[in-house]
This record gives C-alpha cells, structure tokens and sequence, in this order.
C-alpha cells in the first residue's frame, strides 16, 4: 500500500509532466486520475481542486528549479562566470526539455486574469530570479559605469526571460547564446 505522501507525488509528479506538456487548460482531472493510476478520491483527498494542484505544481516547480540553479551556479568558480553560466543553465534545461520553455511563462499564457494567487507565484519566480541575479552581480567590479547593478540586473534577467522564449519557439538555443554574449560584453 501506497504511503500518503507517495500517493500525493505522484498525483504531483503526474500532473506536473502533463500541465507542463500540454498545458493548463488541456489537462483535465480525469486525465490525471487516469495517468497517477489512483482512485479519484485520492486525488480529493490531497487537492480539494484542480486549481489548488495547480498551485501546488507551481511551488514545487519554483523549489526545484531554483534548487537546480544554485547548485548549477555554485560549482563556477569566478563571478563573472557565475553570470554567464544562468545562460548556460537556460541552454542546459531548454535542450532537455526539448526547447519546452519556462513553465511559468507557459502557466501565466493559461491561467484567467483574475486569479491572484498564480500570479503571485509566477512573479515570485521571477523576481526571484532578477534578485539572484543582482546577489551575483554585487560579486563583480563592473567595467564601465553605462548601468547601476541594479539596471544591469534588469537587463540580464530581460535577455535571459526572452531569449528562454525565443528558444521555446525556435526550437533552438542560438538565442540565449546571444544573450549571453551581450552580458558577456555588458559585464
């Protein structure tokens, strides 16, 4: 029998591949119960919606990427390169998911413009992200005064954000290469 924290996993697990995949709106709770091969109660028992699953995926997904970044990032040795290397850790995760995307970004194209709380966690990752950047930031002596930290901060996180989606719909990594040149040359 399936521990009650294992049960609540997989419908995660489950539901976070396919909202991922093919999206909010097209995955149904049928397909999920199917999918995590449990009893819709189950599903009940630990999510009183599908929104709240929702919700829950987009936690979780918040932990684990940032889990994985700073675990990519902390193994650089020199601060520039720790910049840089959020490109590379964008190339990295696009090419594995075979150029998928930002799952926030692809939560935030679904989800109705009323519903605060998705917002609120699709923001908190990414600004998030624009702090983390800044943090590192604050490790390098910029070479030319053209920005404050805090505007380059911006500036990274807007190339590395639209480069990561331009990837997604090109298929390809060309663009968060180029991204990464600019800061190069920037920092």
């Amino acid at each position: 029998m399936k521990s009650s924290n294992n049960v609540r996993e997989n419908i995660l697990s489950t539901a976070a591949d396919l909202f991922y995949k093919q999206g909010y709106n097209s995955t149904g709770i049928n397909q999920i119960i199917d999918e995590a091969d449990i009893a819709r109660g189950s599903l009940y028992n630990h999510f009183k919606s599908k929104n709240e699953l929702f919700y829950a995926y987009l936690e979780e997904t918040n932990e684990r990427w940032f889990e994985q970044l700073y675990s990519y990032i902390k193994k650089i040795k020199h601060p520039k390169d720790r910049i840089l290397g959020l490109f590379d850790f964008r190339i990295k995760r696009q090419t594995q998911s075979s150029f998928g995307g930002c799952p926030f970004i692809k939560a935030n194209a679904e989800v109705p413009q009323d519903d605060k709380k998705a917002f609120e966690i699709i923001d908190k990752n990414k600004m998030k992200f624009r702090d983390y950047i800044l943090e590192l930031l604050n490790d390098i002596t910029l070479q030319n005064d053209l920005f404050t930290k805090e505007e380059l901060a911006d500036t990274i996180y807007m190339l590395a954000e639209g480069a990561t989606v331009t990837a997604s719909f090109q298929k390809s990594k060309e663009m968060i290469g180029r991204a990464k040149d600019i800061v190069d040359r920037l920092i």
